[in-house]
């Protein structure tokens, strides 16, 4: 459901096995080791490639939980934008904003760097780990940050890092090449690597207001380290999401284990000797080699040639235990009851329903308002360079419309819309159960009471 980004961080990582990046490239990151280590984590978590995952594949709530949060925000923003020399930059990263809100959710943020390249203004994304803060201002807003990016041309690898630093109206970008020899990185020249060889060493943007890469990020609190690098919404439950892959695991492995066998005394499938001295044996069809179990007699006291083995299969157990993880991954990561776990599992009324929905807006309208922030300071960057590159002017005038926020945040607005949809036949009764009560569409059917039977006018009482 989202865009993966396997192995690239790890790549990254397998750089400073033996150095830290200070030793190599001399600049403080902004990263603790414990806030490293976990940005690891969440990195190899999202591309499935968890510690657990050998043994216990991801079960998919990641991309539930991002996938949950993404089609909101997507379905749900619109924008306008007045300078057409920056339009279609703005309207590409709203149109990827999915992977905006896929990094926030999972991975505690990212960059959106705009560039000039081919003749036009285009951007790059960079999620947390392909982009290390160095330095932030006093309002949280990232002002220095490293980034690094692994290149490959045949056998030959390096990596390359701009250093970003914001002072004083004034964005400096310094790139530096290293080349990978054999696990152990050498500073070289730009132009040692074709990709690199016509990069500027340095260079500096003067009289911005603000820098020039802008930090998307989830504004849950960190409880790693205190700093101000971000951590995703799934901050604090990885436990609890290694369990959760485990268990169905448990699920998948008793399923298997569960499948009918026959076992049979292993002298009903002897080669017997034919009246001509040739062998004779059972043939064994796929399906039937899939369903027998020879065995060396059943160990019964009446010693059974054939013993049919069906085990109860724990399903429904196995399953509760699941939506109980669910729920607690639910309640770690503030969203509402019911956003990845099973809403049958459990009754609950309408309020409790409700309530659970209102803090899963409550974290959308969190995300909605930093990417309304951040689309603005993206909008200034690229109007800044527009006019810098003689496409347009200077004009980042950008308007943001967010669709479906009146009722879904107003839930007495939004049954009153309801029920007027109702009485004039444009929506079902049912319909009302499963929006408001979170039934599916059977329960709901089920649950709807039956409208009385009109008077017979032929029939009068007594």
């Amino acid at each position: 459901m989202f865009e993966k980004i396997k192995g690239f961080f790890m790549n990254i990582l397998g750089l400073f096995h033996n150095y830290t990046i200070k030793d190599i490239t001399g600049i403080d990151t902004n990263i603790s080791a414990e806030m490293y280590n976990a940005i690891e984590l969440w990195s190899a978590m999202m591309s499935g490639q968890a510690p657990w995952n050998d043994k216990a594949p991801p079960c998919g709530v990641l991309d539930q939980i991002a996938g949950e949060l993404h089609i909101m925000v997507s379905r749900e923003i619109g924008l306008d934008v007045e300078n057409e020399a920056i339009r279609p930059a703005m309207e590409h990263i709203n149109k990827n904003v999915d992977k905006i809100v896929d990094y926030i959710a999972l991975l505690g943020g990212c960059i959106v760097r705009p560039i000039f390249s081919n003749s036009k203004l285009q951007y790059e994304t960079l999620p947390l780990g392909n982009y290390l803060p160095t330095r932030y201002d006093f309002d949280g807003t990232l002002t220095g940050a490293l980034i690094m990016k692994p290149i490959v041309n045949g056998s030959k690898k390096w990596l390359l890092t701009e250093n970003h630093t914001f002072e004083n109206n004034a964005h400096t970008v310094e790139c530096t090449l290293y080349r990978n020899e054999g696990g152990s990185l050498r500073k070289t020249t730009l132009a040692d690597c074709p990709q690199t060889a016509d990069i500027t060493p340095i260079y500096t943007w003067q009289n911005v207001k603000q820098p020039m890469i802008i930090e998307f990020r989830a504004h849950t609190l960190n409880k790693i380290d205190g700093s101000n690098v971000p951590v995703p919404i799934i901050a604090g439950a990885e436990d609890l999401i290694k369990e959760a892959d485990e268990q169905f695991e448990r699920m998948n492995w008793e399923q298997r284990g569960g499948e009918m066998r026959v076992f049979a005394d292993r002298d009903m499938f002897a080669k017997r000797q034919k009246r001509d001295g040739k062998e004779s044996g059972v043939k064994m069809t796929p399906d039937l080699n899939r369903l027998l179990v020879q065995v060396e007699g059943d160990g019964s006291a009446e010693g059974k040639k054939i013993t049919e083995h069906a085990p109860q299969l724990r399903t429904a157990a196995q399953n509760e235990m699941l939506q109980q993880i669910f729920r607690r991954i639910e309640l770690t990561s503030k969203m509402g009851k019911g956003t990845i776990s099973d809403m049958e599992s459990v009754q609950q009324t309408a309020e409790q329903y409700n309530g659970g929905r209102k803090k899963l807006y409550a974290l959308v309208d969190n995300i909605e308002d930093e990417i309304e922030t951040k689309y603005q300071q993206c909008a200034n960057v690229l109007a800044h360079m527009a006019a810098a590159y003689k496409l347009g002017s200077n004009n980042a005038k950008i308007t943001i419309t967010w669709n479906e926020d009146a009722t879904r945040k107003d839930m007495t607005a939004a049954k009153q819309l309801a029920m007027q949809e109702i009485n004039t036949g444009v929506k079902n009764k049912w319909e009302y159960r499963r929006d408001f009560y979170g039934e599916d569409e059977a329960a709901a059917k089920a649950n709807v009471p039956e409208e009385p039977a009109a008077p017979d006018p032929f029939t009068f009482g007594a």
